[in-house]
């Protein structure tokens, strides 16, 4: 007999189109203030771009607050979603809490990027201070609780049509923190370019967790072309925004902006092609009864090796492009098996509930 349809409430069916529209225009902040970065620089925190991307969080902070107070006062079934009891009152679904916790922390340190600009002032690269960095990985937090709210879904089209667009959104999202945390990481390695390794653990790492998740060919495809829309999208708004708002403002371009939109070359623009593949191989595997891992493992190191060559051969980054190479397939393979890893724990949170009591 089939099994019951897993349980899952409204709220959190909204919550989670709600959480992935603040991640939408967290990451158009996001990209528009990498832009106005690169074109004009003289920045602060109360800058359009900034307040944006602090509205995006808003959203998800406040998205995770009703679903979780929601929850606590429900009555009826309760939802099949593994749910952790906070203070002994607070009755969370795990993407909301995690949600919630990355909200947190992003307006946590956005307060302190407010004092960083305030001390040192304008014009800072992104990454170099202790506030962006902190910013970053709270935004990759809210990327995972994302995935997490529609990787609980996946019950109607429409719905595995938003874990393919939060996939799309992750994959061009999670270049922040995983070029920092790259950079720390790799940084010693001789003729190896840390944020190739980086960007491409990241297209590896969502990949695999699409393959793992959905278990079909057309969804890997389908991440393929709402990365196409979201890349093409920023890439037509953020440079026109820039240029609408430095007139708006008074302020003028830099003598050597290119206006290059900044979002075609922050993640590489031929990952669509590797999705593509990925997801030839996931339906070779499909009709062949093969072991999926490997085939996770294998898109993985095809994003990283996709990754390698797009900087390398344009030359946007100095690297030694054989050790790159070969440095970026063992990672990407790496993080396919820890995505398809991650997948098979996801795919869990539909088919039982359970519950955790935290005191603290």
């Amino acid at each position: 007999m089939p099994s019951e349809p897993p349980h899952i409430p409204r709220r959190e069916v909204t919550g989670a189109w709600f959480m992935l529209l603040g991640y939408a225009t967290l990451l158009t902040g996001m990209v528009w203030d990498g832009q106005w970065h690169g074109d004009v620089g003289p920045d602060n925190f109360w800058t359009a771009p900034h307040l944006l991307l602090y509205a995006g969080t808003g959203i998800i902070g406040l998205t995770c607050l009703t679903v979780v107070l929601l929850s606590t006062w429900a009555r009826g079934a309760a939802t099949s979603t593994p749910s952790v009891t906070v203070l002994r009152t607070f009755r969370a679904p795990w993407p909301f809490l995690v949600g919630g916790l990355g909200a947190s922390g992003n307006l946590l340190y956005a307060g302190s990027d407010l004092w960083w600009h305030e001390v040192y002032g304008f014009d800072i690269a992104a990454g170099t201070t202790p506030s962006h960095f902190g910013l970053g990985l709270s935004i990759q937090v809210e990327i995972f609780a994302m995935v997490m709210a529609f990787a609980v879904l996946r019950r109607t089209r429409s719905e595995r049509w938003g874990l393919a667009l939060a996939i799309g959104l992750a994959t061009l999202g999670s270049t922040s923190a995983f070029g920092m945390v790259s950079e720390l990481i790799f940084d010693w390695l001789p003729g190896v370019a840390p944020r190739v390794l980086g960007l491409g653990a990241a297209a590896a790492l969502v990949l695999s967790l699409v393959i793992g998740l959905t278990r079909s060919w057309h969804w890997p495809a389908a991440t393929g072309l709402t990365f196409v829309l979201v890349q093409g999208g920023l890439s037509l708004f953020a440079p026109a925004a820039t240029r609408w708002y430095a007139e708006a403002i008074g302020q003028p371009m830099r003598d050597y902006a290119a206006n290059m939109p900044q979002a075609l070359i922050g993640f590489p623009v031929t990952y669509p092609l590797i999705a593509l593949l990925a997801g030839a191989m996931t339906a070779w595997a499909v009709r062949r009864a093969v072991n999926p891992v490997p085939i996770a493992m294998a898109a993985g190191a095809l994003a990283g090796i996709n990754t390698a060559l797009f900087y390398g051969v344009l030359g946007l980054l100095e690297m030694n492009l054989p050790v790159t190479l070969a440095a970026a397939t063992a990672l990407g393979a790496g993080t396919g098996w820890l995505g398809w890893q991650c997948a098979v724990l996801l795919r869990r949170f539909g088919e039982r509930s359970f519950s955790v009591v935290v005191t603290a």
